[in-house]
């Protein structure tokens, strides 16, 4: 076992990488800031004590202890945060508020992807807030899951009751502006185009034609009689008629 005490020192350290990290986040080193840090290569455990902070990107968890446990492979198999409060911070996706969480245990277990959150847990995610005595975060499906069952911390037992949950209604989408539909204005002239010269003519021809038989059709006859003083009297109008 190597012991490295060093006060507030900054270590820079090519751990294998942290899967719960953003892609982007993978890519950038591990930094870690404690007051002295315990490392045995045999046993695959590395220590942090005394304000420890980790970040990667936009990863950051902060504790009083911080331990990473490896496999045979040097690849992290979990990793644990004890403190009052041990706290976690990472943007999941790009544009997002970074989720947020504290608790007096952290558990990171790589194998699983997920964090549980054990004794006086709290989960800040988009708006919404969990509290519970155990918190679950499932880092792969960004979904958080709470109980209230006691837990025991360092020997001691923590109860706090009752999970509560805060949920955000979602966002309404912002409606598209209505459109203004444009006035359609019709032209009355168009719809009432003027004649043709033809049928102008042809109108003003059966005009004619109508007053011309008019003219020329003989006036209705109507029977006559005479009286005993030669009167001509006719039983129809008119007054063209001989005394």
């Amino acid at each position: 076992m190597r012991l490295l005490t060093k006060f507030s020192a900054i270590v820079l350290l090519t751990l294998p990488a942290i899967s719960w990290a953003l892609p982007s986040d993978r890519e950038k080193p591990i930094n870690i800031e404690a007051d002295n840090a315990q490392m045995d290569d045999q046993q695959g455990v590395t220590q942090y004590k005394g304000r420890a902070i980790l970040t990667q990107g936009t990863l950051k968890i902060e504790g009083d202890i911080i331990t990473f446990y490896y496999d045979e492979n040097k690849q992290l198999e979990k990793a644990i945060a004890t403190g009052k409060l041990a706290k976690y911070q990472q943007i999941q996706k790009p544009g997002e508020s970074p989720v947020k969480a504290k608790a007096l245990r952290m558990e990171y277990y790589a194998n699983r992807d997920k964090i549980y959150l054990i004794g006086e847990g709290h989960v800040w995610q988009n708006g919404d807030e969990f509290t519970g005595n155990r918190i679950v975060y499932d880092i792969a499906n960004n979904a958080v899951s709470a109980n209230s069952a006691p837990v025991n911390v360092d020997g001691e037992t923590h109860d706090r009751g009752r999970i509560h949950m805060i949920i955000q209604p979602p966002k309404k989408a912002d409606k598209p502006a209505k459109k203004s539909t444009p006035t359609r204005v019709t032209n009355v002239a168009s719809t009432q185009a003027p004649q043709t010269a033809p049928a102008q003519k042809k109108q003003i021809d059966s005009a004619a034609t109508t007053a011309k038989t008019e003219s020329t059709t003989p006036e209705k006859q109507y029977p006559e009689a005479k009286t005993t003083s030669r009167l001509n009297m006719r039983t129809g109008p008119g007054t063209g008629y001989q005394r």
